[in-house]
């Protein structure tokens, strides 16, 4: 890796990792680490959702921007945000017994929701933008996507032990509500023009 590569690829790691540290994308990994109890297999999920965008960011990135205008993807992301911090507190509201996740389908395919929910997450954001644009700039591809993808996965494994340890601390119905009213406020930002 040359002088070139290893700037770029400093500069892009940086710019994600700060960019997602309190983000609603580690947001989500939280909020499901803490809903389902299973942080294994979120962290599987978010790591594959975020190696699919950034390669998406990586590769066609200008393409997506030409296609769908930036207003509409923030539009739709906010909505996104308000609706499942209802859900999410709507859902720790109705359950009445902590056991009855383990039988049900809620706590079951935790890896694909991680995966949805963190490509829709990142889709369009302020650092699969960054990956677009260095990536369009520097020609340097595989430095802005690994770059890109080290410092999102580094700040959503952060978000599993958050995520973990509130559960753990607080319990699962109250980090839930915690939770439900963290995306509330996300998508009211979001949909304001805040974040």
């Amino acid at each position: 890796m040359n002088f070139a590569m290893l700037d770029v690829f400093a500069s892009v790691f940086l710019m994600v990792f700060l960019a997602e540290l309190a983000d609603k994308t580690q947001l989500v990994t939280f909020a499901l680490v803490a809903k389902t109890g299973k942080p294994g297999q979120v962290y599987l999920g978010v790591l594959g959702g975020l190696l699919c965008v950034t390669a998406l960011g990586a590769i066609a990135g200008a393409v997506i921007a030409y296609f769908i205008p930036l207003p509409f993807i923030r539009l739709i992301s906010g909505v996104a945000f308000v609706v499942i911090g209802c859900y999410v507190i709507i859902a720790a509201w109705a359950e009445e017994k902590e056991e009855q996740e383990d039988s049900s389908l809620e706590g079951k395919y935790v890896w694909a929701r991680a995966f949805l929910l963190l490509f829709l997450a990142e889709l369009g954001d302020k650092t699969q933008l960054v990956v677009i644009l260095t990536a369009a700039t520097t020609g340097v591809l595989w430095a802005v996507f690994i770059a890109g993808f080290a410092a999102l996965a580094l700040v959503n494994g952060i978000g599993v032990l958050i995520g973990d340890r509130a559960r753990h601390f607080f319990g699962t119905k109250t980090t839930a509500y915690i939770a439900g009213a963290a995306f509330i406020i996300t998508g009211a930002l979001v949909l304001l023009g805040i974040i």
